[in-house]
């Protein structure tokens, strides 16, 4: 984000450029035993979901097979082999879906970068295997790209994943981070087209997001995640505030001031909706003082 101004009047372009600022790199090699263990548990939860398919698929259809072959059939029993056999399917996409995402977050947690891009990359193809798409993979990959400053192949995942699911609003969740990591990636190669681009449509789909997230629990297990979707919601909100911020900064430095005015309105209300994090003071302080800057711009 941008935090640094030079003081000065709207409409002297060169007395109101925001500077900006270096986005940090993690220049870091892959954590080599955090890449063992994420291939580790993927390779666990896989043979486990194998074996549900190979055991429960021999058990189901051999029962069911000798079942049809007895006089007079029982059809009941014939029904249930047919029930459990489809649930082995199901519990083996489930499994088949824990594995990659249990290696993802091992990956993310003990910066083993090498093997969540691995995992993200095989993933991502197979949307259609997993229960929710593989949106959330594309988010990871991204972030993770960006992190170390690989921009370019950022770019073009979010691109990807954009044109396969940016209509579908079941993956707004993940792909307002994902849109909100890619307009930090355009800032970072200084393409303020495109980083506006991206920056409105984490904006819109961070919002829709939230909406989502921020009707009344129903349900058990909605109730049950009630503490996790705080946490969301708290993130969506701090990057929703960012990508505010962001844009305010490419529309002031554009001589667009009421735009500016705008965003950094919105910022600071998001900001201020969001819990700590380490640029919220920074975002609160510097866009109220460009908003009283641009009061009558």
């Amino acid at each position: 984000m941008n935090m640094n101004s030079k003081k000065g009047r709207p409409g002297k372009a060169q007395q109101n450029k925001v500077q900006n600022t270096e986005i940090p790199v993690n220049s870091a090699p892959s954590n080599a035993t955090g890449d063992k263990l994420a291939v580790l548990l993927f390779v666990a939860v896989m043979l486990l979901a194998v074996g549900t398919l190979v055991g429960g698929g021999f058990w189901t259809g051999n029962d069911f097979v000798t079942t049809v072959r007895h006089t007079p059939i029982d059809w009941a029993h014939a029904a249930v082999m047919l029930f459990l056999f489809a649930f082995c399917i199901l519990a083996t996409r489930a499994l088949a879906w824990l594995s990659l995402f249990g290696s993802v977050i091992l990956g993310t947690r003990m910066n083993a970068w090498k093997s969540v891009e691995a995992f993200c990359h095989k993933g991502m193809p197979f949307s259609r295997l997993f229960p929710g798409g593989s949106s959330w993979l594309s988010t990871a990959l991204v972030q993770s790209l960006v992190s170390r400053g690989q921009y370019k192949d950022a770019l073009a995942a979010a691109d990807f994943e954009w044109n396969r699911s940016g209509a579908d609003d079941k993956h707004a969740q993940n792909l307002g981070t994902l849109c909100f990591a890619a307009g930090v990636a355009n800032q970072a190669q200084r393409d303020v087209k495109q980083a506006l681009l991206w920056n409105e449509r984490a904006i819109g789909v961070l919002n829709k997001s939230l909406e989502q997230l921020e009707k009344p629990a129903k349900g058990l297990m909605a109730k049950a995640a009630a503490v996790q979707t705080q946490q969301v919601l708290g993130q969506f909100k701090i990057q929703l505030a960012a990508a505010y911020f962001n844009n305010a900064t490419i529309h002031f430095n554009n001589q667009d001031f009421r735009r500016a005015r705008e965003n950094y309105k919105h910022a600071v209300e998001n900001a201020m909706k969001a819990p700590d994090f380490p640029q919220k003071s920074d975002i609160v302080k510097f866009g109220n003082e460009q908003l009283a800057r641009l009061k009558h711009a």
